[in-house]
């Protein structure tokens, strides 16, 4: 069995005490690992998946990635629409933490790009999903997940679903041609969800800072709590998994912004 957690969309900025929406980014990251150390005494890897930086600056990639070193445990980056991936690469190896396919015990991990650069939305160019074939051809009996930044499916959130992966299609197909895609994994929306397709688990994270308004047709957000998630990926193809919110902290946020 592996255990991962699952951080994304920190937002951070190049100044420490840089906020999004009002709320301190910096802060809420902070919080929401002291909980975690907390709540998982161990576990075996960390999934960062992407707007891990707001402003794309060096100086954030850079406290990110000393922060979660302290931990001792590998970590795997990918970049979301906010992220620059060539400051990304300075701080973290391409062969390494930003490897594409990731083996562990009787699972791989397929770690996505779906950032287009100046864009908000997501798409795959067709190296991304030739990655995602070539390793369920190569590897048809390990256990699969996917992740990536951007949702591959619609949220019920209108405005955030514009900002879809544009050809998700492409990469669901792949999907349901390989019985061992078990999991697929994103950031991106600042919600927790988890639905069953075709024999798939579907599953959107929360971010480590604010939070959108679920189901709702414009730019909203939410009340609840920054958060990170863990899973455990089990040798039979099943998984468990949970989001942890931080509830005993009141976050300052400036729910009159209607954008960011």
């Amino acid at each position: 069995m592996q255990k991962f957690i699952q951080i994304t969309d920190c937002h951070l900025f190049e100044e420490q005490d840089g906020k999004l929406l009002g709320m301190d980014t910096q802060f809420s990251l902070d919080a929401v690992l002291q909980q975690m150390h907390q709540q998982i005494p161990d576990f075996d890897f960390f999934l960062c998946t992407g707007d891990l930086s707001q402003d794309g600056s060096l100086a954030s990639y850079e406290r990110l990635k000393k922060q979660i070193d302290l931990d001792g445990k590998p970590q795997y980056w990918i970049p979301g629409n906010h992220d620059h991936r060539g400051n990304m690469l300075k701080v973290v190896n391409e062969n390494k933490e930003m490897v594409s396919v990731i083996k562990k015990g009787n699972w791989q991990i397929i770690m996505l790009d779906s950032q287009v650069p100046g864009s908000v939305f997501g798409n795959f160019a067709q190296s991304q999903l030739d990655i995602v074939k070539n390793a369920l051809t190569a590897d048809s009996t390990s256990h699969t997940m996917l992740v990536m930044h951007h949702q591959p499916i619609p949220m019920g959130c209108e405005w955030l679903d514009n900002q879809q992966i544009k050809n998700s299609d492409a990469l669901l197909n792949i999907v349901q041609q390989h019985k061992n895609v078990k999991v697929v994994l994103w950031g991106h929306v600042h919600q927790d969800t988890d639905r069953e397709i075709n024999g798939v688990r579907f599953i959107s994270t929360p971010s480590t800072c604010v939070q959108f308004t679920p189901k709702s047709d414009d730019f909203g957000v939410d009340e609840k709590g920054p958060g990170y998630r863990w899973m455990e990926l089990h040798d039979d193809g099943t998984i468990k998994t949970a989001v942890s919110r931080v509830e005993d902290i009141d976050f300052e946020i400036d729910y009159s912004v209607k954008g960011y």
